[in-house]
């Protein structure tokens, strides 16, 4: 296990991944060739992301949110322009508002070992979240920052909540997509590591076992917040990014004991059942058909 890379940039900077959905642009029905169709293959700042329907966007290392949001801004107009030439628009939003059917996967070899693992329940991981890395000195405040960032979750994930429509209808929940990641073999609340072995063990040496709603990524040197759905506003994932830095930051600074998975779970769901931030209230307010066409009004806006 190399854990050379921490330190390696800059401590507290940023890298953010946006999932973004390509969609029928008349419809706005997700699309079932779209990534293939568009991009065809991934490039540094363009990739797949399971389904043809999905494209993540990732920044650069930057300083600062407001670097990452100029980033992201010119990634958001380049992927709607490239989608347009193929009547296909970009919805921001972390579960469609009016989908029902499943989307082919992209062909990518582990996508397919997944589907082959897991069968049709992958189908339903039709949902897209915003990631934010955060740059961290060194391997023991990396775990350290990775413990007292727990508590601080639930908080996060009301505020970013945007999914809350399952198969055209109100699901219940504000955040439905902290309930669907839960399906995934490494969803959820992540285990406790007291050491760099334990990471080892949890992912069997396999660093894209990284479903949990935070965990270390030794191959960038930083701790990925994980938690959050994907904003519709660019301003808003710039947002609750700057809160993400912040509260990284605090926690490695802070510490603090194991927090009780248990109790992480009991507050995660009332987060993800009650939300807090304006994205899904509006949503809801609209309706699923009405909430659609406003997505896709403004993720490029």
């Amino acid at each position: 296990m190399d854990l050379s890379r921490f330190g390696s940039a800059p401590p507290w900077s940023l890298g953010i991944e946006e999932e973004l959905m390509l969609v029928d642009a008349e419809t706005f029905e997700p699309a079932r060739d779209g990534f293939s169709r568009v991009f065809g293959k991934a490039t540094e700042r363009i990739k797949p992301e399971l389904f043809e329907s999905f494209v993540e966007i990732t920044t650069t290392v930057v300083d600062t949110p407001a670097e990452a949001e100029a980033e992201l801004r010119a990634l958001r107009h380049e992927v709607a322009e490239r989608a347009a030439a193929h009547g296909l628009a970009l919805l921001a939003t972390g579960s469609h508002p009016t989908a029902h059917e499943p989307v082919p996967l992209v062909p990518v070899e582990r996508y397919l070992r997944l589907e082959e693992k897991l069968g049709p329940k992958l189908y339903r991981q039709h949902i897209c979240g915003l990631h934010v890395h955060v740059s961290v000195p060194d391997p023991d405040t990396c775990l350290r920052a990775f413990e007292g960032m727990l508590p601080r979750l639930p908080a996060l994930l009301a505020e970013s909540a945007n999914s809350p429509f399952w198969d055209g209808a109100d699901s219940g929940w504000r955040s439905i997509r902290s309930q669907v990641i839960f399906e995934m073999p490494t969803g959820g609340p992540p285990p406790l590591l007291r050491d760099w072995d334990d990471w080892q063990a949890a992912t069997r040496g396999d660093s894209t076992r990284r479903h949990w709603d935070v965990w270390p990524r030794p191959e960038y040197g930083t701790l990925e917040v994980r938690v959050l759905d994907q904003p519709t506003s660019l301003r808003r994932t710039t947002e609750l990014a700057a809160e993400v830095q912040r509260l990284v930051r605090e926690a490695a600074e802070t510490g603090g004991g194991p927090f009780d998975r248990e109790e992480y779970g009991a507050q995660r769901d009332v987060a993800g059942r009650e939300g807090g931030g304006p994205e899904a209230e509006r949503q809801l307010e609209l309706g699923p058909e009405a909430a659609v066409r406003e997505i896709a009004a403004l993720t490029v806006g």
